[in-house]
């Protein structure tokens, strides 16, 4: 006689067969992440999208490649495990908040087209699907790289940022994982976030620390750690770690809440050999970031990217590659030519204009000569 294994049902708490796909009980979708992927392969979900390929699997649910029935064209379909919207209340802020990031349009946010909950209970969310790679996997192929190559991917995370704060959105869970590379059809890059406010809405009713902490403890606030409420400067916190392990190659903290809490951060030019020195204003920013409390950082997304402007536009020795931005980003070396080189130009073309003039006058000086010999000659 052969058992079948059984797990509780996350909506009614009722004893549901591993190998059953609803819970006999209430009916409600019982996908979670040991389910093979596979199984979607084919569905139309929500009677819309019909799922043709697996992109990748993640903590919180799968992605595919799925097709718009109605209109033919690919999506990103995002599917939430069931166990991530136990309550009524949590289903709203998914909902609600998934549609606020659909009102978000922004060049730096990827766009998402609809999110919702079907009839069995499975929650959607359909975003564009983007053609690229993740900056995590840059970072693990060129990590530590150079200030001039990390800053321009910045400068497009603080716009999303910016732009997402605007809206009253907080990330919550920024890492190089959620930030997306994307490949334009000229070869190009242009950062895009992903995944935005997700993995702290949904667990607004915990009543443990170890619940409040769903996410990424290696990018979480100190204050986000210590059970304090949150505002947007969290995301400026995970900023300053993805930049510093930009840099660095190290992680900002150690493993621990109370590392991230309490643990002292040490300055990225105290790490690195003389060679690869950050430039001192960029360090002092990273290190700004990185404070364990929200006052102590920069106000604003927007603040932090006249920063780096700052840091890009500031010609230091130790920024070797300054005149190199990422393909595909806007760099303010771009912009206009400097003083110093509006100088040298006009001094290039000095040669050329005053041999013009002293020709001009040779020959006026000529002609005066030879008008006065043939008046003396009339004479």
């Amino acid at each position: 006689m052969t058992m079948t294994s059984q797990i509780p049902c996350p909506d009614c708490g009722a004893n549901v067969a591993t190998d059953t796909t609803h819970c006999p009980a209430c009916g409600v979708s019982q996908l979670g992440p040991e389910d093979a992927p596979q199984h979607w392969l084919g569905k139309v979900v929500d009677g819309k999208y019909e799922i043709e390929d697996v992109l990748g699997i993640g903590g919180m649910g799968m992605v595919f490649k799925a097709r718009r029935v109605l209109v033919g064209d690919y999506v990103a379909l995002k599917v939430l495990y069931p166990r991530f919207l136990l309550s009524p209340l949590q289903r709203r802020l998914f909902t609600d908040e998934a549609r606020a990031a659909a009102r978000l349009s922004h060049q730096n946010v990827v766009t998402v087209f609809d999110a919702d909950t079907t009839e069995d209970g499975a929650a959607y969310i359909a975003m564009e699907l983007l053609i690229g790679r993740t900056f995590k996997d840059q970072l693990k192929a060129e990590a530590p790289m150079p200030a001039a190559r990390v800053i321009p991917v910045m400068l497009g995370v603080c716009s999303g940022l910016a732009a997402a704060h605007r809206a009253g959105i907080i990330h919550r869970d920024l890492k190089p994982d959620n930030i997306f590379l994307q490949k334009r059809p000229d070869g190009s890059e242009r950062v895009k976030l992903v995944d935005f406010g997700i993995a702290a809405m949904l667990n607004v009713e915990a009543e443990d620390e170890s619940e409040r902490l769903l996410g990424t403890l290696r990018y979480m606030a100190p204050e986000q750690c210590r059970g304090d409420p949150i505002d947007t400067r969290a995301d400026l916190y995970a900023l300053g770690v993805v930049l510093y392990e930009s840099l660095t190659r190290r992680r900002a903290t150690g493993r621990t809440i109370t590392d991230v809490v309490r643990g002292v951060v040490r300055a990225p030019n105290t790490i690195l050999p003389p060679s690869h020195a950050v430039p001192d204003p960029l360090e002092a920013l990273v290190l700004q970031l990185l404070a364990k409390y929200p006052d102590e950082r920069p106000a604003t997304a927007l603040d932090v990217r006249a920063a780096l402007e700052n840091a890009l536009v500031e010609r230091m020795p130790s920024l070797e590659f300054e005149s190199v931005p990422m393909p595909g980003a806007h760099s303010p070396l771009q912009d206009a030519p400097t003083a110093e080189m509006s100088q040298a130009a006009g001094e290039a073309h000095m040669p050329g204009n005053r041999g013009l003039w002293i020709g001009l006058g040779l020959a006026v000086l000529v002609g005066v000569l030879m008008g006065v010999a043939w008046t003396l000659l009339g004479e």
